[in-house]
């Protein structure tokens, strides 16, 4: 409930300003189609009005001639007229109609675009917050909903005003209280259409979690990643259980949302009825009474059809899917007002060394310090290792002291700067990694290593090799340009060889800082301790972190740091430590054990673990 309640107390997002948002948007992508189909528009507008003035011209032809008044000329002229009317009506319909089109998917574009460039201007350790993936699905629910909010707005603007201003001119012509109908017809519909609003507003905010639930049970349910596990352990059920109750939820949510949004539109529709009925006796007794012609009385009796089918249009349909979707236009604004990293732009050079002072870490939302305290130095050009047991706060650590996340409390220099004040787009530019649940992209094998740096002249094949990727023809049958994806008429590769080519990725990008944090847990200790110590030839002269279980490889690196419960228990070389600290020594003998020879509790042959 505390949630909901949250939800409910963020500042309202106006019409104007998510009108005034795309507006912004169109025109720094794409002004000069933008500013051309709206012109268009306005005279597409001023042509359906034109075409009933142009058919009272003509019908009053008609009769001047019937009672001799006029020319039979004069009426064929209105013919030819009244014609190219509907002619330049169509082409109008058809140009506008087609330029929408573009403008409409270059728009769903660039609003993929924004909230990409969004996302990677938040501070990182906002992801750790749940709320904002729930704000990242309604945010993308909501770009394509300020595409269309966006194009009803302007086209309400540059078409149906035009239209029923012509109207409105024409109709007062003939006699001033027809306008008072249309009146009466517009304002009770277009009231019952934003009291939806809220309604779907509220609807949202409950419906987003709900709809992450389902989207990832549905790809525990289809997804390759998951289709053996599931099937063999017979998860598959639990997963549909699970899947069919939160698609149940969110479908009675949407139906209790609708039936409210129905109810209101039904009785408002009612007041249509009456004036579509209003204007039909007004425009009999004017006629009676011989107030208008019997040609006005021809052309707004048959444009009243065309006058109640827009107004429904404009009310009913566009002015109906504003008041449903405008909910899901404020998530996207919202979104794009939440604080940003920001920081100056710089060149921090993390291979001079990198100093910790004091250092604390709260995850958001939580309670305890995920890293407590710490102060040490990396020095320049040093390989450190960090080990410990699982939630030491290892990852953590190194994420703070790659700049991703900034201290709750203390600092992390690098080069006498302070990461915190400096920008993500410079605290990357020159840092590489490889991490646990590191990205199998479904991509030639060359794709898969360059992707961060495409424009890199380096030899993919050098980072291949360094990371132990061996490229046959029965692995790789076309060598680098072997996609890597059965999906896509490619191989499957093992969870090892997937592990070397992220280890090849990190290892081909400009960098010099590069973090091991874990990537290689499928791969055997021998072939590990390869590609440590390749690693640590290759990272000469730069900043090497380690992260690892594995303190057997700890040998390699010049110091490691042990984490225990958030702190830095210690700093050492693996011989140091080994001396000095029982808890690092208790660590490494207990992983020993498991490469030694064991007999069996039955007396059986000895065996030898390998990792």
């Amino acid at each position: 409930m505390r949630k909901d309640k949250k939800a409910d107390e963020r500042p309202k997002v106006s019409l104007l300003k998510v009108i005034m948002f795309g507006l912004k948007v169109n025109m720094s992508a794409l002004p000069a189609l933008y500013i051309g189909i709206n012109i268009v528009s306005v005279f597409h507008g001023v042509s359906h009005g034109f075409a009933t003035f142009m058919t009272q011209k003509f019908y009053d032809s008609v009769e001047s001639v019937i009672t001799g008044k006029g020319p039979l000329k004069y009426a064929f002229l209105m013919i030819l007229a009244l014609g190219a009317t509907y002619i330049v009506k169509e082409v109008l319909n058809g140009v506008h109609n087609f330029m929408h089109d573009v403008v409409f998917t270059k728009l769903n574009g660039e609003m993929a675009k924004i909230i990409h460039g969004k996302m990677a201007r938040i501070d990182p350790v906002c992801l750790e917050d749940t709320k904002l993936h729930d704000d990242i699905n309604k945010a993308q629910e909501g770009a394509w909903t300020v595409s269309v909010i966006l194009n009803i707005g302007i086209t309400i603007f540059t078409f149906y005003i035009p239209y029923f201003a012509f109207m409105g001119i024409y109709l007062y012509y003939l006699k001033p209280q027809f306008i008072l109908t249309i009146v009466l017809v517009f304002i009770p519909v277009l009231a019952g259409q934003l009291m939806r609003t809220g309604i779907i507003a509220k609807f949202e905010d409950k419906a987003a979690p709900i709809r992450r639930e389902y989207e990832y049970y549905e790809k525990a349910i289809v997804d390759r990643e998951y289709f053996k596990e599931t099937r063999i352990l017979g998860a598959f059920r639990f997963f549909v259980t699970r899947f069919l109750n939160s698609l149940g939820r969110l479908g009675k949510a949407e139906w209790e949302a609708n039936r409210k949004t129905n109810l209101i539109e039904l009785g408002m529709r009612g007041f249509t009825v009456l004036g579509y009925c209003g204007i039909l006796y007004m425009l009999v007794k004017a006629l009676l009474a011989g107030e208008i012609s019997v040609g006005a009385f021809a052309a707004v009796f048959g444009s009243i059809g065309m006058l109640f089918a827009v107004m429904e249009e404009i009310i009913a349909r566009h002015i109906g899917h504003i008041a449903s979707n405008l909910g899901k236009a404020h998530n996207l604004i919202r979104f794009m007002e939440l604080p940003e990293r920001g920081g100056t732009e710089s060149d921090p050079d993390f291979s001079a060394g990198i100093v910790v002072e004091n250092v604390s870490f709260t995850y958001p939302n939580a309670e305890c310090k995920s890293v407590d305290n710490v102060s040490f130095e990396i020095k320049a050009g040093e390989t450190v290792a960090v080990v410990g047991e699982n939630g030491a706060g290892k990852t953590t650590l190194v994420r703070l002291l790659l700049g991703l996340y900034k201290p709750t409390e203390g600092v992390v220099r690098v080069n006498g700067m302070d990461t915190s004040k400096v920008s993500n787009r410079s605290l990357f530019r020159n840092a590489s990694g490889v991490f646990q649940k590191y990205q199998r992209y479904q991509m030639s094998l060359e794709e898969n290593i360059r992707i961060s740096e495409m424009t890199n002249s380096s030899d993919v094949r050098t980072a291949a090799e360094q990371a132990g990727v061996e490229v046959d023809s029965a692995s790789f049958p076309d060598g680098y340009s072997t996609m890597l994806s059965r999906e896509f008429d490619g191989v499957d590769l093992s969870i090892g060889q997937w592990q070397r080519i992220a280890i090849a990725r990190g290892l081909y990008r400009v960098h010099n800082i590069i973090v091991l944090d874990e990537p290689t847990a499928a791969i055997d200790p021998i072939e590990e301790s390869r590609v440590y110590k390749k690693f640590v030839d290759i990272s000469k002269g730069k900043t090497a972190i380690i992260v690892t279980h594995r303190l057997g490889s700890t040998k390699i690196a010049d110091r490691v740091i042990i984490m225990d419960k958030g702190k830095v228990a210690a700093i050492g070389s693996h011989d140091e430590l080994m001396r000095e600290c029982k808890l690092y020594r208790t660590m490494y003998n207990s992983q020993a054990e498991w490469y030694a020879d064991k007999p069996m509790n039955n007396g059986a042959d000895a065996i030898t673990a390998t990792g």
